[in-house]
């Protein structure tokens, strides 16, 4: 059950990116949405997996452009990210976002918490 009033129009939504990192298309759409849904008052946990966690390096190997559209989600109540990984791994996530560890089981979680779950 949501959080939120029974008469407001917010939903909460996760948004997970791990699509191949090579082809933007379905990046772009999941990062476009993400934007979408936080400008009109959704409440948005963007996740980011698979090939999707190359975005969240501090220095982007390729797609400069949308590398820098992530770095405009706290200006859309976007105040965090998180990456489903190996915590094992210690990256170097990029400055410019809080990037938050997250498990397959909190993954899970949130999926169960979300009105609306999209996988790009």
């Amino acid at each position: 059950m949501s959080e939120l009033a029974p008469n407001t129009n917010s939903k909460n939504w996760l948004i997970t990116l791990s699509g191949k990192a090579q082809s933007t298309a379905a990046l772009q759409a999941g990062t476009d949405l993400a934007l979408a849904a936080g400008a009109f008052g959704q409440k948005v946990t963007l996740v980011f997996s698979g090939e999707g966690l190359a975005l969240l390096k501090a220095e982007p190997d390729r797609h400069e452009a949308l590398h820098r559209l992530l770095g405009s989600l706290p200006y859309y109540e976007i105040d965090r990210v998180y990456a489903l990984g190996s915590h094992n791994e210690a990256p170097t996530y990029r400055d410019d976002l809080a990037v938050l560890p997250m498990s397959q089981a909190e993954w899970a979680a949130a999926e169960m918490a979300s009105d609306i779950v999209v996988n790009y």
